[in-house]
């Protein structure tokens, strides 16, 4: 009951406490309640316990003291000497192994690095079959023979006794870049007794390559127009004193970089050289040239980079001893000249021996100001050029030197070029077809535009400006096939009626003649099909040709193969093959000359052009005008 009054009193004064509008007031009286207490009039019985109890001290004599401390001296005076005895002078540690290491801190790239090892083993007890490891950095060639790499050295040193030293010399040729550190590690690789597990300790040697045993340099012209031809000269030069072998020199092209030519030719791709061995002071000079594509203000970079080639790709550098960026930056030239060979604006055109070319010359004046006395110059050289071909409309041809010339006396468009005017002249030539007698090794024609005018600068003094662009016309070689039908003639012995009569066989010889005039063509190839009422007989001469055929279809296929042209002294030019087939006429066939085999293509790969190049050979009939024996009545089925 009480407890309901104090907690509904505490409510009370709570909400007192907490209401906005709460006033002080008088508060109501409250009784008392009084509380009972249970007390004893008695003393208790129960015996009380002591809060502390005295404890009586015990006292220890001092023979005990003495007896124990020295029980523990003894203990600890025979561990002590329980360790030494059998654990820490016989303890082999590998920072007892003392590795010294005595040789030049730099050294020039490509020359001998010679360094005096000292081992020393200041453990109290030996350690046996002992190794001596040196690791060196990639790169490295061995001072015995540069052309075999060294990347690891190890030398058998056997047991070393206690305080025992032993001095190894080491020596290597490294190889690297200028101001490269070349990091060796040293490692001697041990075991001792009562155990087969290999111990070692390490210690890094660090040289710094104050030269390259490979310098390079690379000169060039800075700026150029877009489509021009660009040159560079390469110079790589040994700085060693031994020779440089398997040396490799590689170029990085950037986007809009046409690889043209480069003397001497590349090894691999048109990237790569091989430089082969470079002697002491020796050097090698490539000069490399292309055609650079871009926009106005455009920066394309080239790395050349020259070391030794990798043993596992001969394309690859190993290391690169020396790398030299080279920029070319692409302005837009102040006449714009462009050149279209049959309507084709690229660097090189392939033509067909013989075929006549177009070619049309756009110009544009790119400065602000006015260009007067414009002159277009043309220049045509290549011994396969036909100059007689060469025509040239509103332009005067020397035939001297074979130059086209343009100018305001030939047409007036070029005596005055006002900003932003443009305009076009043509020219058309032909090379010397192979009919002519004249064979050429990998002809082509080149053509050298260059335009000029005059220009007033900002001191009113008139100053000459031009631009140029340079194009190639690479000739296709003249793959020819000569297909003929004999009976009287030829490496076999044809049997049947001639005229070929109804129902009865006539065996005839097909021979197939490959020429080619001027450059390698490869994966040359002829085929054809044979009529259904043609027989594959089966011989071939010779014997071993690799010419096969297909009943299904009826397809020829003769794999030629490459071909030497003409032009190369120890060939011919050219390939045969001859096979033979039967006739078996029908009555239908009365009285015209049936076919004896269809159309007949040859294909080939052009080595020089890289295009391929292919040629077609109408049907052959029975009608055989190549046999010297052959009549005319002779070809027209008979009953």
């Amino acid at each position: 009951m009480s407890k309901d009054r104090d907690r509904s009193s505490i409510e009370e004064m709570r909400k007192r406490l907490y209401a906005r509008d709460q006033r002080s007031g008088k508060r109501g009286r409250r009784q008392l309640n009084p509380i009972d207490y249970d007390s004893k009039s008695k003393w208790s019985d129960q015996s009380v316990k002591p809060v502390f109890k005295e404890k009586k001290k015990k006292r220890r004599s001092l023979l005990s003291t003495l007896l124990i401390a020295s029980v523990i001296f003894f203990v600890l005076a025979i561990g002590i000497s329980a360790f030494f005895i059998f654990g820490g002078s016989n303890v082999v540690s590998s920072q007892n192994i003392d590795i010294d290491i005595q040789g030049p801190v730099t050294i020039s790239g490509g020359e001998e690095l010679s360094l005096q090892v000292a081992i020393t083993n200041k453990n109290n007890v030996a350690i046996k079959l002992a190794d001596l490891l040196v690791e060196y950095p990639d790169g490295t060639r061995s001072s015995v023979d540069i052309s075999k790499a060294l990347l690891r050295h190890r030398e058998t040193i056997g047991t070393l006794t206690p305080g025992e030293i032993i001095q190894k010399t080491v020596k290597a040729i490294l190889l690297g870049s200028e101001d490269s550190q070349q990091n060796i590690k040293v490692t001697v690789e041990y075991r001792i007794d009562g155990s087969n597990a290999i111990f070692f300790t390490e210690k890094m040697y660090d040289v710094t390559l104050v030269s390259a045993p490979l310098s390079l340099s690379v000169s060039n012209i800075n700026e150029i127009t877009s489509g021009q031809e660009v040159d560079f000269d390469i110079t790589v030069t040994s700085n060693s004193n031994t020779v440089i072998k398997d040396a490799l020199l590689s170029v990085e092209y950037p986007f809009g970089f046409e690889f043209v030519s480069a003397t001497p030719e590349p090894a691999f791709t048109d990237k790569v050289w091989d430089l082969g061995d470079i002697q002491p002071e020796g050097k090698r000079i490539i000069k490399l040239r292309g055609v650079i594509i871009g926009e106005d203000n455009e920066e394309r970079v080239f790395r050349f980079s020259s070391g030794v080639k990798s043993e596992k790709d001969e394309k690859e550098l190993e290391v690169a001893f020396v790398t030299s960026l080279k920029s070319v930056f692409i302005k837009k030239p102040f006449i714009g000249v462009n050149l279209a060979l049959n309507g084709d604006q690229g660097s090189e055109y392939v033509s067909a021996i013989g075929d006549n070319v177009r070619a049309d010359i756009t110009w544009m004046n790119n400065m602000p100001v006015r260009v007067s006395d414009a002159e277009i110059e043309v220049k045509l050289r290549g011994e396969a050029l036909d100059k007689f071909s060469i025509v040239a409309d509103r332009g005067f041809y020397r035939s001297s030197d074979n130059t086209i010339t343009y100018s305001r006396e030939t047409d007036g468009n070029l005596a005055t070029l006002n900003p932003g005017d443009s305009g076009s002249v043509t020219f058309s030539f032909a090379s010397l077809g192979a009919s002519s007698g004249n064979i050429f090794k990998n002809p082509e024609i080149i053509i050298d535009i260059s335009i000029k005018g005059k220009r007033l600068s900002e001191n009113q003094v008139p100053q000459e400006i031009d631009s140029s662009i340079t194009k190639k016309v690479l000739l296709a070689s003249d793959l020819f096939l000569t297909s003929r039908a004999l009976y009287f003639t030829g490496p076999f012995t044809n049997t049947g009626p001639l005229p070929p009569k109804v129902e009865q066989e006539t065996t005839y010889t097909v021979i197939w003649t490959v020429t080619n005039s001027s450059n390698i063509v490869d994966n040359t190839e002829v085929t054809a099909t044979l009529p259904s009422y043609i027989r594959w007989v089966g011989q071939t001469n010779p014997s071993n040709a690799d010419i096969s055929f297909n009943p299904v279809g009826g397809k020829i296929v003769w794999n030629v193969g490459s071909i030497k042209p003409k032009a190369d002294t120890s060939s011919s030019g050219q390939a045969e093959v001859a096979f033979k087939v039967a006739l078996l006429p029908s009555i239908s066939q009365i009285g015209v000359a049936p076919i004896l085999i269809n159309e007949q293509v040859i294909t080939g790969f052009d080595r020089f052009t890289s295009t391929n190049i292919n040629n077609t050979k109408k049907e052959l009939t029975t009608r055989l005008s190549t046999d010297p024996n052959f009549a005319t009545q002779d070809a027209n089925v008979v009953e």
